[in-house]
């Protein structure tokens, strides 16, 4: 009995294990069932979500994404370079302008990060004077200046100096009355107070100031001409990175073109309506289009990174621009003249180069001054205290002393300088050359900037007529393209025709942007000629 009450123990511990184990058993497989059709959820509903995302942007956003297509050898590195992203957003009404790349590479569309939105022209212009060690250098130097000045002021005022003094003495000396050696030992105080102020020194404490004004006055402009050159090479950095932006994409559209008429052109070849020669060639402009990319790109990482280094940009950060520029007024609204004269008179440039001629002819007449003879007045007051450390009756107390032992004087001093080694004579010829070198400089400065301005408004005037003719030459070619691709399809050119057509047409449309980007360029720059600031 015994013996079958353990058995039955067994066999009930034993089904109870195997119950446990089937549960077990089917939690695992439920486990994974939901695992599986978790991922493929995650698989399915990735592309729906980018598709829906592309059409609700789109149509709202008025941009149109253009991907670039699967090829094999250098498409594939061009897909795996980290700073251009596989999509390209193009402002669809009728310009050259593009979007920059996002931060982090988007697969299907190019956008800003919603964290930072992009920056604009100004706001890198902003960034890069706020940021650059030139523009605090010159901050520093200006400072200097203003001490320069605040120190030629003081130099006119009288100087005042106080002295306290006290000595203790003691040791064996000399008895007058008895001739002897004696023990003594003594304690000393004095008081003094002086001053002097100079009257005549040839002008040069006032001719010191003048230069100090004007060189806090210089160091204004050297200022605003730092931030400037800092803005114009922001500006030039930025527009390189919108060009190779736009090459960028109009490689990528030529690449898709090129790879469309390749599948044509194999499917026209089974069907026997073309030879294998001209498939080879599609499929060279194919590789030709390809290696275009994979350049343009390159280009385009190299100007992010000289834009970044004129800004200080942090370089562990990503840099997201604006790249939608609109096109300005038509040029030619102020005359030549108006912006000239203007620019002559009030421009950094000009302003820096004229204090410089200022300061260099109050420097001359400084040195002049120390020719002339100088004076000088002064007095002082001083009282001392003595007293014997031995017998401390034999002096009177300490009032009493100060008060007696009190003394005046007044001076006045008049220094005419004889010979100094002709130190004076070498530092005045020195003053005169520099200011005639000065005025040449102020000269050579005014003819560079006026040259500068007639350039300037010279390009402004050619590339906007440059871009005028280069949106009828794309244009037209657009046309002939499409001509020429139909003639194609119908087997009436050969693909060599097809090549020198898209040639041309990628040409005209590169172009068409570079004028029109050095268009805006100009433009901005005579603005700023004029009186406009660079940064608004």
């Amino acid at each position: 009995m015994k013996c079958n009450c353990l058995s039955f123990i067994r066999l009930s511990g034993l089904a109870s294990g195997w119950q446990v184990l089937r549960a077990k058993r089917e939690q695992l497989k439920i486990r994974m069932k939901r695992t599986v059709l978790i991922a493929l959820a995650s698989i399915l509903w990735t592309p729906a979500l980018r598709t829906s995302a592309a059409f609700a942007a789109g149509p709202s956003a008025g941009v149109v994404a253009f991907p670039l297509p699967a090829l094999s050898g250098a498409a594939g590195n061009a897909r795996s370079f980290p700073s251009v992203p596989d999509t390209v957003s193009v402002s669809v009404p009728g310009s050259d302008s593009v979007a920059a790349p996002a931060a982090a590479p988007v697969p299907d569309t190019v956008s800003a990060p919603e964290s930072s939105a992009p920056m604009t022209l100004d706001a890198c212009m902003r960034y890069a004077v706020e940021h650059s060690p030139a523009v605090r250098r010159q901050d520093y130097a200006n400072r200097n200046y203003r001490q320069d000045y605040i120190a030629s002021v003081a130099a006119l005022v009288p100087s005042v100096n106080g002295a306290v003094s006290a000595s203790t003495s003691f040791g064996r000396s000399v008895d007058p009355e008895t001739n002897t050696y004696t023990d003594v030992s003594n304690f000393d105080n004095s008081y003094s107070a002086s001053g002097q102020m100079p009257l005549f020194a040839g002008l040069t404490g006032i001719n010191t100031v003048r230069a100090a004004k004007v060189m806090r006055l210089q160091g204004v402009e050297e200022l605003q001409l730092a931030r400037d050159e800092v803005a114009l090479r922001t500006m030039e950095a930025y527009f390189d990175v919108v060009y190779y932006t736009g090459s960028v994409r109009l490689a990528r559209e030529q690449l898709e073109t090129s790879a469309a008429e390749l599948a044509k052109s194999r499917k026209l070849l089974e069907l026997g309506l073309k030879s294998a020669a001209d498939v080879a060639e599609v499929e060279s402009q194919c590789a030709s289009d390809d290696y275009l990319v994979t350049q343009q790109e390159n280009n385009l990482a190299l100007a992010e990174i000289a834009l970044s280094e004129a800004m200080n940009y942090p370089a562990d950060r990503p840099l997201v621009i604006d790249t939608d520029i609109a096109v300005g007024t038509p040029a030619g609204t102020v005359p030549f003249d108006d912006v000239l004269a203007y620019a002559l008179d009030n421009h950094p440039k000009a302003l820096a180069a004229g204090y410089d001629v200022r300061h260099s002819r109050l420097q001359f007449s400084v040195a002049k001054g120390n020719l002339y003879p100088s004076i000088s007045v002064g007095g002082g007051y001083s009282t001392n205290f003595f007293m014997n450390l031995d017998d401390r009756t034999q002096y009177a107390a300490f009032p009493a002393q100060f008060r007696d032992n009190r003394g005046y004087y007044f001076s006045a001093q008049l220094s005419i300088p004889i010979f100094g080694g002709l130190s004076r004579r070498t530092s005045l010829n020195r003053a005169r050359n520099n200011w005639r070198i000065a005025e040449l400089r102020r000269v050579e400065t005014l003819r560079a900037l006026q040259s500068e301005i007639a350039q300037a408004y010279q390009q402004m005037l050619g590339y906007g007529k440059e871009f005028v003719q280069a949106s009828k030459k794309s244009d037209a070619a657009q046309l002939a393209y499409d001509a020429v691709a139909g003639k194609y399809e119908r087997g009436m050119v050969s693909a060599i025709d097809l090549q020198t057509a898209a040639d041309k047409l990628l040409q005209a449309r590169s172009e068409r942007l570079r004028a029109r980007l050095q268009y805006i360029v100009r433009v901005r720059l005579v603005e700023y000629y004029n009186g406009e600031p660079l940064i608004r």
